[in-house]
């Protein structure tokens, strides 16, 4: 089985992407699966791990747009990967989604993501406008939405932050 680059991704900080990286790699190994994490977030919120021979790469990367993000983006236009690009429904997000969508383009990975709307609800009318602005720019994303969670931020491991990964892995990742 060829391995998988999971590239945690977007050019904004605090939209999740350590936290879904983080809890991704739980969730995969306890479904059996062999991670390797690597960090290039300056922050280091993430628990790395060595794995020369794993099933999926995981990556989280900075908030900003960098060497390191580059040279990934690079890399996963040439391999088994998915650019996981974790959003919000705030207006910030929606003033760096050209930004971001140009270098999806630029680097030959807008096909390889999957844009995952974090830190809000299901149904909210905002979600719903941040889908329709995405799908006029030929992005779908997830349909699995991540909760705004105690859970996710005390980096709690309970049985509903459990089965929301598991959701996010199932849909987004495998």
């Amino acid at each position: 089985m060829q391995s998988k680059h999971v590239v945690f991704f977007n050019t904004k900080g605090g939209v999740c992407k350590s936290t879904l990286c983080e809890y991704t790699s739980n969730g995969l190994q306890s479904l059996g699966r062999s991670v390797d994490v690597t960090n290039n977030d300056q922050q280091q919120h993430i628990t790395l791990i060595q794995n020369d021979d794993a099933e999926f790469f995981l990556y989280d990367t900075a908030g900003a747009f960098t060497v390191k993000n580059i040279d990934l983006l690079k890399a996963a236009a040439e391999a088994e990967a998915v650019i996981i690009v974790p959003i919000t429904t705030g207006k910030n997000d929606l003033k760096e989604f050209g930004f971001l969508l140009e270098r999806l383009e630029e680097y030959g990975v807008k096909d390889k993501a999957r844009f995952v709307f974090t830190k809000t609800r299901a149904n909210s009318k905002a979600l719903k406008e941040r889908r329709q602005t995405l799908s006029e720019h030929g992005i779908e994303s997830a349909r699995y939405v991540m909760p705004h969670l105690e859970d996710f931020s005390e980096q709690r491991d309970t049985a509903r932050t459990r089965n929301e990964i598991s959701a996010f892995i199932h849909e987004v990742i495998l």
